[in-house]
């Protein structure tokens, strides 16, 4: 048969039975070989047998009524027999190897009966019969080869249904029955494995109830996780085990957001930073998380400001009002709206402007010896008024001020004395021709003081008049001839 000769022998060949026989599930594997061959023998002398004895038989005296054609018929008709039972025995003995008795029933055991009734038919002469009884048989093999892979697929899936219903014996069966089509299937041999498993399975899960019951979610989670150690598939210890991880995550937010929210009301904005990253960690897009991330951000700045404020005060007290006006300018860029750091600036820098207009004088007193910048001395002063009493530095500047313009606004005695030949002059006073002796009252300041006579070389000499002196005395007189 063409059935039987497409498949290629990869086992050692199991126990062949004669036609009509019956097998034991599962022979010993050390008598394979020897069967088998015993089978094949036989078959070989049933044929040999049949094709000897069949034309002595035939061959009998017949009754005179009985035509040539009639002896021919009971020939072609053994013959038939013979082919089919060994078409059978092949095609048996093929599918021993590939376990059929294991999984083919009922088909394995009718094909079985339908060769014993082959078996009997040939044994009677009944050729005829013994052909059909052979070809039924045949034929139910072969039927039961073709459907092979469905019945794997129906043994898998049956066994994968026992087993979500945790009947560990039927689970077992099926799968077994899989690995008896296909040895090495993955699915039916993972089966096997988790129905190897299924009571520990089991009593880790009753475990996690009970401790569920009694509210012991870190025991109810330990025997889940056990249970999924056990077997990575079991979908009720994976769903419990996320259900928990859910609960406990909820929990956990839940402290988090308390904590957050208690730390946030108390100002402790570092605490409560912390416990908003843990509940963010926990659930990102809660929109308690977001509310309280935005109170807590305005709670951040209005304590950013109120420091940069703090700070600011603080220089402005000290009269440090160039870092004062850098605080506030700190407090703009954090609100533009800030008014008190807005007019906070402004004043500052006011102070700054006027500081550095009294600093430019005070630095270099005799700047207001001359006229014009005691003039703008002055006008600076009257535009000052009368420092603030919370400002000291600004009002010892304006009193120092004050005194330099009122010294360098006060005249000094000056005592000039010459010997009557010399023409002296003095720059921006006027010419004071030729004395023995002269007093003037001049301003504070540096006076360059000149002296000239027919024949002698001219002098020159700076005289400065101190604010606060009480006189100044100068002799000019031509001395060198020329």
């Amino acid at each position: 048969m063409s059935s039987g000769n497409q498949h290629t022998q990869t086992r050692m060949t199991p126990e062949l039975h004669p036609p009509g026989g019956t097998q034991p599930d599962g022979p010993p594997e050390t008598e394979n070989y020897r069967w088998l061959w015993l089978s094949l023998a036989a078959v070989l002398i049933v044929g040999l047998l049949v094709v000897l004895a069949l034309p002595v038989l035939v061959g009998q005296p017949q009754p005179e009524s009985v035509t040539p054609s009639a002896t021919v018929a009971p020939q072609t008709q053994g013959a038939e027999a013979t082919q089919a039972m060994q078409d059978y025995l092949q095609l048996r003995a093929k599918l021993e190897l590939e376990n059929v008795s294991r999984w083919g029933e009922p088909d394995w055991s009718q094909a079985a009966e339908a060769a014993d009734a082959g078996a009997r038919h040939l044994a009677q002469r009944q050729y005829s019969a013994a052909a059909a009884s052979y070809t039924q048989a045949l034929q139910t093999l072969e039927q039961l080869y073709a459907g092979r892979d469905a019945r794997l697929v129906a043994a898998l899936a049956t066994g994968e249904q026992a087993l979500a219903d945790n009947a560990v014996a039927q689970a077992t069966e099926q799968f077994q029955r899989v690995l008896a089509i296909e040895p090495q299937h993955v699915a039916a041999t993972r089966g096997l494995v988790r129905a190897a498993v299924r009571e520990q399975v089991l009593q880790a899960m009753h475990a996690g109830e009970q401790a569920e019951r009694v509210e012991d979610v870190a025991a109810a989670l330990l025997a889940y996780q056990q249970a999924v150690s056990l077997d990575d598939a079991y979908q009720p210890a994976v769903v419990a085990i996320k259900r928990l991880d859910e609960q406990l995550a909820t929990t956990a937010f839940g402290t988090a957001m308390t904590r957050a929210l208690t730390a946030l009301d108390a100002g402790r904005l570092n605490d409560a930073g912390k416990a908003l990253a843990e509940a963010a960690q926990l659930q990102p897009d809660a929109v308690a998380v977001t509310d309280a991330q935005q109170r807590l951000a305005q709670a951040r700045l209005q304590s950013r400001l109120g420091r940069l404020r703090r700070d600011a005060t603080k220089q402005v007290a000290a009269e440090n009002w160039q870092a004062a006006a850098d605080l506030y300018a700190q407090v703009l860029a954090l609100d533009n709206n800030a008014g008190f750091a807005r007019e906070g600036q402004a004043h500052a820098r006011d102070r700054v402007k006027l500081h550095a207009q009294f600093d430019h004088y005070l630095d270099q007193p005799d700047r207001v010896y001359s006229p014009e910048p005691l003039a703008n001395a002055r006008e600076l002063l009257a535009a000052a008024s009368a420092a603030p009493t919370d400002e000291p530095v600004l009002a010892s500047k304006i009193a120092a001020l004050q005194s330099l313009a009122t010294q360098a606004g006060t005249p000094i005695a000056v005592n000039l004395s010459s010997d009557g030949e010399t023409d002296v002059a003095i720059y921006h006073v006027g010419k004071l021709g030729r004395f023995v002796h002269r007093q003037l009252e001049l301003l504070p300041g540096n006076y360059t003081v000149t002296g000239s006579r027919q024949g002698y070389r001219d002098v020159r000499k700076v005289m400065t008049i101190a604010p606060g002196s009480s006189a100044v005395s100068q002799l000019i007189v031509c001395e060198d001839r020329i």
